[in-house]
């Protein structure tokens, strides 16, 4: 078996309710909530997750308007 450890950050507010949901002090150890968070993600890691969003192709920069802003500015100089 393959253990394959990964480090996460969660900001302040999610410690918070994390807290809440244990019926952890907020001044826990790092232990105690790494184990809220592993707990909660083997209780629902068989959950679904939403369907990958496309997003738009990526537009390519107008290259005959960046050369007309430099060499404005460079007229300007």
């Amino acid at each position: 078996m393959n253990y394959e450890s990964r480090r996460i950050t969660i900001s302040y507010l999610a410690v918070i309710e994390l807290c809440k949901m244990f019926d952890l002090p907020q001044d826990a150890p790092t232990q105690a909530l790494s184990a809220g968070v592993e707990k909660l993600i083997f209780q629902h890691g068989n959950v679904q997750t939403s369907p990958k969003v496309e997003t738009a192709p990526s537009t390519q920069p107008n290259k005959s308007a960046l050369s007309a802003m430099v060499t404005n500015f460079k007229g300007a100089a």
